[in-house]
């Protein structure tokens, strides 16, 4: 039986116990030393003003009864003091806890981002974009509220309880046991509804995923949609998505609900017991009158932020959830030999294939393929869709690993190179190249951050590029607009070739960079190519044999395997699949 999504992603990003997510987010956050302590400090301050105030309400009031006025007046300036304190305490606790919090959500989401840099390239076809993004935009933010205003909560809840059951025993030993037996029953129900609770909030997490990863989908197929005339479908998906983030919720919310209203139940029952106890007490003559009053206000005092934190379990739960989906991306696994490897600084001999075969389940996508590329050597791949081209190019990339045989750079094992300094020798220029926002200047630039557009603009003349641009509005200051769609396809092409250019690579790999532009456009990139390709390595996959004439050898791939290899002149006049191939693109009789 195939896995579900769920399973997949689960399997590349683990999502940990919300127990073990809180500590680790409190370890963070710790290491902000300065306002951490300055939250702590703030809301234990106004956590022990708010549990003092009714100890000088107890003295104003038997001070009233003793008729001791300046003593009245003394106490009743030193209950204003601490509802001041507390008003200035707050305010520091505010401030101080959104800026933790929003600086631990950046966090968060600088180290998520910064691992997704450096996961293998397999994790992202496995992983659907849509649901990355909803991890770290999303999930984020269900920690904004969390650690804004509940966090602090909690600790100042906690200081309340401690100070207020120490006051409440010195008052009254007797009547704080009492006040104390529900505190079990509300533990233990709040354990047992912890399973349900933590998988009905990973469900709403889920949920709004996926409504994300569709909407991305969508717009980014937008036009397609069109064509096809079937957005009617494609709304009745989202409606379905959309409804499933509804019934999440929903079945959520209700939870929420019945857990407060027994919580509820459970603070009544303890109050009541409290009201009685202390009623006996109070017509028997055991406390006074200012004691009674006090205590009553400390007994509020301490189930409020019982019951505080009996209903911010809920939200716990959400943001905890949504703290181990993050954690999940920042726990993927790297690259290996990303940095850690040997470094290599030039490329001096040759590539070479040994024994190498690379199966995707039980497919072969190539088998036992043996193969030597040269420095300086221009190599085209042929072959049918399928043949396995695209997998060769993708092992010198290092996007791909062999299931046997090696692959050797310079003789050594390329699984030992380091990655980071390998890939800086190379550049790949794709079917279809990803166009960024902003100009065709800044579009070039990426690849070479430093490059000013004079030097751009010398590559560009150089090698004769500049009337494929030549149709745009403000030539190479033209915006590209949404994934390059301002450009046409030659224009794309063009602008990833000046990117390789600009990067000067000691080794080109074109994968079908040329299949689906214009023969005008094609013809100018040819003329580029043969300009810049001296003393280059040149590794060139290719349907269309147009290019044909920059290499020096052509290698003939089929269902995986290396079938013919030889100069063009030589396979074109011999039996084989080469021959085949090339008098079907020219239209030519068999016969």
């Amino acid at each position: 039986m195939p896995k579900s999504y769920d399973d997949v992603e689960e399997e590349y990003m683990h999502t940990g116990k919300t127990g073990k997510s809180f500590f680790r987010l409190v370890k963070d956050m710790a290491k902000m030393k300065r306002d951490t302590a300055m939250m702590v400090l703030a809301v234990v301050s106004t956590a022990i003003a708010g549990t003092l105030y009714p100890l000088a309400l107890a003295e104003v009031i038997n001070n009233i009864t003793a008729k001791n006025l300046h003593f009245v007046f003394l106490f009743a300036a030193i209950f204003f003091g601490l509802y001041v304190a507390q008003f200035f305490a707050n305010r520091i606790r505010t401030i101080t806890s959104t800026k933790l919090a929003q600086s631990s959500i950046k966090n968060l989401r600088d180290r998520s981002f910064n691992r997704l840099q450096y996961v293998p390239i397999e994790f992202f076809s496995k992983v659907k974009t849509g649901y990355l993004m909803s991890r770290i935009t999303n999930d984020a933010e269900t920690l904004s509220e969390f650690l804004t205003f509940q966090l602090p909560s909690v600790v100042s809840g906690i200081t309340t309880v401690i100070v207020s059951i120490g006051i409440m025993m010195y008052l009254d030993f007797n009547l704080t046991m009492y006040s104390l037996v529900v505190i079990p029953i509300l533990a233990g129900f709040s354990i047992s509804i912890q399973g349900r609770v933590r998988r009905n909030y990973l469900r709403t997490r889920r949920t709004i995923a996926a409504i994300t990863g569709n909407l991305a989908e969508n717009i980014g197929a937008i036009r397609t949609i069109k064509a096809f005339n079937v957005e009617d479908r494609t709304g009745e998906n989202f409606d379905r998505l959309n409804m499933n983030n509804f019934d999440a919720n929903m079945k959520a919310a209700r939870l929420s609900s019945l857990y407060g209203m027994i919580v509820r139940i459970i603070e009544a029952l303890g109050i009541a017991l409290v009201l009685y106890v202390g009623s006996l007490q109070l017509l028997g003559g055991f406390v006074s009158v200012g004691i009674l009053v006090a205590f009553v206000v400390y007994v509020e005092e301490f189930f409020d932020p019982v019951i505080q934190l009996s209903q911010l379990y809920n939200s716990y739960q959400s943001s905890m959830v949504g703290v181990s989906r993050i954690y999940g991306i920042i726990d993927s696994e790297k690259e290996k030999d990303f940095e850690t490897s040997n470094p290599i600084e030039t490329f001096n001999s040759s590539i070479d294939f040994k024994d190498v075969t690379v199966t995707f389940g039980s497919t072969e996508a190539l088998h036992n393929v043996n193969l030597s590329i040269k420095k300086g050597e221009k190599v085209a791949i042929v072959g049918h869709t399928g043949a396995g081209k695209t997998t060769l190019s993708n092992l010198i990339l290092k996007f791909q690993k062999t299931s046997s045989g090696s692959v050797n750079v310079d003789g050594k094992e390329i699984s030992e190179i380091s990655t980071k300094s390998y890939r800086k020798l190379i550049a790949p220029v794709l079917q279809e190249p990803f166009m960024f926002r902003g100009t065709v200047y800044e579009n070039i630039k990426f690849a070479k951050p430093n490059a000013g557009k004079e030097e751009i603009n010398e590559i560009v003349d150089r090698f004769g590029l500049r009337t494929i641009f030549d149709s745009l509005p403000d030539g190479l200051e033209s915006n590209v607009g949404e994934m390059g769609r301002n450009l046409s396809e030659g224009q794309r092409q063009a602008v990833s070739i000046i990117r390789a250019f600009i990067r000067d690579p000691e080794i080109l790999i074109m994968d079908e960079a040329t299949s689906q532009i214009d023969p005008r456009s094609e013809y100018l990139i040819i003329q580029a190519l043969q300009k810049f390709l001296a003393n280059k390595t040149l590794i060139l996959i290719t349907h269309r044999f147009s290019m044909i004439s920059i290499v020096d050898r052509i290698v003939v791939m089929e269902l995986g395997k290396m079938v013919q290899t030889g100069e063009f002149n030589d396979l074109v006049n011999r039996e084989g699949l080469f021959r085949d191939l090339y008098r079907i693109q020219r239209g030519m009789n068999f016969n």
